[in-house]
């Protein structure tokens, strides 16, 4: 990757030779802009936006003191190189505090120019690197910060939010160039998957796919970019709905075999609610709604008819019964079956005894 160098010096055939011997040499530069003092340096830093200027220290009108100085106070991340006379080089060092990554003493080689060039083209190498680096986290961090998002409004069943949210990104996406904007809208499009498989059954994700070509690659103007998105964003949300709906018709049965299968063991609103991917104040109101009785009632009318079974058909002691459905003592399991039954688990053996 070439970067992007700036040439200031009032010497024309000076800035000339430094031109060429960048052109014909492999020093990963490329010249965008040249400039004959300080203050055409400025004017061309902001058409051309160089990654590097190449400056003589002293020129007419702005030096290339006060240049790197500009640069520095108007925090561009330029990387600069003074050209300098061994008589000015103590005063070019004040440079270093303005950003200045290296110094070239006239008169130079071709060889000690090329090093110098090379250098800081690693320099540069490396900073794009580390660029990309963050680049990619912050994308990830993004892409979870959507997801996460995306999976709360969705587990409370917020299907015109999650719509409102898309059109917000939408929104933002349409004022990127034609990259940036395709980069944003594929996120999209791999969150809004995800969580579309997480929703489905294995049997049914199974067969989706993930390796189809990507139908951003054939569009080539944003707002088709935009309108292809806001269609699948709509057939994915519409999917949800339907899926959830599905879900929830079968949610209250599903709960109760959770329950059949761990009366025993931990059996609370918020463990099922996990299982069956609903919130605990959802499944609270759904289970009462179709059941009649509370989801603590329900689990405790369980396991009292498990006790009762147990006392009926077992000599086993009454600790061994209270674990065996899923009390956590025997004083807690004696007090809820008195609760319940109106006597206490001994009297109740004794009376189905005779």
């Amino acid at each position: 990757m070439n970067g992007r160098m700036l040439v200031v010096d009032d010497e024309a055939l000076f800035r000339q030779g430094l031109i060429h011997l960048v052109r014909n040499n492999p020093l990963g530069w490329e010249v965008v802009g040249e400039a004959a003092d300080g203050e055409e340096a400025i004017q061309a830093v902001h058409s051309c936006t160089p990654d590097l200027i190449i400056t003589d220290i002293n020129m007419p009108v702005m030096d290339g003191l006060d240049l790197s100085e500009r640069i520095h106070e108007s925090g561009l991340d330029i990387m600069i190189i003074i050209l300098t006379g061994y008589r000015e080089f103590e005063y070019a060092q004040r440079a270093i505090r303005y950003g200045a990554i290296e110094f070239l003493l006239k008169p130079f080689s071709l060889d000690e120019a090329c090093q110098v060039l090379q250098k800081a083209h690693e320099r540069y190498r490396r900073k794009q690197s580390d660029i990309r680096i963050r680049e990619q986290y912050s994308q990830v961090d993004r892409t979870e910060r959507l997801r996460e998002e995306l999976t709360s409004l969705l587990l409370h069943h917020q299907f015109g939010s999650i719509m409102n949210r898309i059109e917000m990104l939408l929104e933002e996406a349409s004022g990127m160039s034609l990259s940036q904007g395709k980069a944003e809208i594929h996120m999209l499009m791999k969150v809004m998957t995800d969580l579309l498989v997480q929703q489905l059954q294995p049997q049914e994700s199974g067969g989706m796919d993930s390796t189809a070509p990507d139908p951003l690659l054939w569009i080539h103007t944003m707002p088709e970019v935009i309108a292809w998105a806001r269609c699948k964003s709509e057939e994915w949300v519409d999917m949800l709905m339907r899926l959830t709906q599905e879900q929830q018709d079968h949610v209250v049965t599903r709960v109760i075999q959770y329950i059949e299968m761990n009366y025993s063991s931990t059996c609370t609103l918020q463990a099922v609610a996990a299982h069956v991917h609903v919130t605990p104040n959802y499944l609270s109101h759904l289970f009462k709604k179709e059941t009649g009785q509370g989801f603590s009632q329900y689990v405790s009318k369980r396991r009292i008819d498990k006790a009762k079974l147990l006392l009926h058909s077992t000599r086993q002691s009454m600790a061994d019964i209270a674990e065996l459905t899923g009390f956590d003592n025997s004083s807690y399991f004696t007090t809820v079956f008195k609760q319940m039954t109106g006597v206490s688990p001994r009297e109740y053996r004794k009376q189905v005894a005779k």
